[in-house]
């Protein structure tokens, strides 16, 4: 790439974030990368907070996310389609972009062979509950080519373009789809980089909201793995969601039929090793094997929401 960095879009997606937004777009604002080569869009799911009106006045171009539904794929499909540019930053309204990214993207995407890069994903406040440390500790991927993104990465608006967009019918695992028909259908990498990319602000502080989340990602297990023979790995995780709570329900019942607590008592047993086992492997990235332990916990908690979205999109429920 020549040392005169390309211009490129920056897309955020928000509703009623209020003052999240106002410091998400200050933080492109403040951005290391040059004002004259950098396009602001906001796109608005019916706001009613005065976002549109803050993001104006951020000198953002504001434009609605007519969706139905009103989905973030919507939103990211009018963002990106109003975009001037061939290179597209998106954003969620919730988060706050690191100083020196968009420098170190559009570097690693000037490898022709890329349609996506992406970095660090880091929760402003993992502390504040046990739900927000759960999702800081989430959002880890490898540095490396990857199958996929999330919401928020460095596009190539060909790429894009050539896909259709996002799927707007999916309310959940819309990134992993798109990423799926551009490396099968474009063979464009996915790439993941050792870097700082924003510090996320999920203020998720009730079991409601994690259950809620838990069970999208189920839905997206079943929805997106199931139109995708490729993704092995999601169908494998659909299946092992399934597995768990199969084997739980015959635990209880066989505990009812012979009147012993013996099976529910070696079904939990069971849950434990294997809760000490997965924190054993990740105790260095989390920094503490009490840390590890609790986030490990989390991922035998997520599976009973996450098997009810699955059957519920199975049997057409909502």
């Amino acid at each position: 790439m020549s040392s005169e960095p390309p211009s490129l879009s920056v897309v955020v997606i928000g509703r009623n974030e209020g003052e999240r937004l106002v410091k998400c777009l200050k933080s492109v604002r403040g951005a290391d990368y040059p004002d004259e080569k950098m396009e602001l869009i906001y796109v608005d799911s019916d706001s009613t907070d005065g976002s549109m009106s803050a993001a104006a006045e951020l000198g953002a171009k504001v434009l609605r996310n007519e969706g139905t539904p009103c989905t973030a794929s919507a939103g990211r499909n009018v963002g990106f389609r109003a975009a001037s540019h061939d290179l597209i930053q998106f954003l969620d309204g919730d988060t706050v972009l690191d100083r020196s990214w968009l420098q170190k993207a559009v570097r690693a995407i000037a490898d022709p062979t890329l349609a996506c890069v992406f970095g660090k994903v880091e929760e402003i406040r993992p502390e504040a509950s046990i739900y927000n440390f759960w999702a800081h500790h989430d959002w880890h991927v490898s540095a490396g080519p990857t199958e996929s993104c999330g919401g928020i990465a460095l596009f190539r608006r060909s790429a894009l373009d050539r896909a259709g967009g996002f799927d707007e019918t999916l309310p959940a695992g819309e990134e992993p789809d798109l990423c799926y028909r551009i490396r099968s259908e474009q063979h464009m990498g996915i790439l993941c980089l050792d870097e700082p990319m924003v510090r996320h602000d999920i203020g998720m502080t009730r079991f409601s909201q994690y259950w809620r989340r838990c069970a999208r990602t189920g839905r997206a297990y079943a929805e997106v793995g199931g139109r995708h023979a490729g993704m092995r790995r999601w169908r494998a995780a659909g299946r092992r969601n399934i597995a768990h709570i199969a084997v739980g329900l015959v635990a209880i019942v066989l505990s009812f039929v012979i009147w012993s607590f013996w099976p529910v008592a070696i079904w939990l047993g069971l849950i434990v090793v294997a809760v000490v086992r997965n924190a054993m492997r990740c105790r260095y990235r989390v920094g503490s094997l009490s840390g590890a332990l609790l986030y490990s916990a989390h991922h035998y908690i997520a599976k009973l929401p996450m098997a009810v979205g699955q059957c519920k999109y199975w049997l057409g429920w909502r």
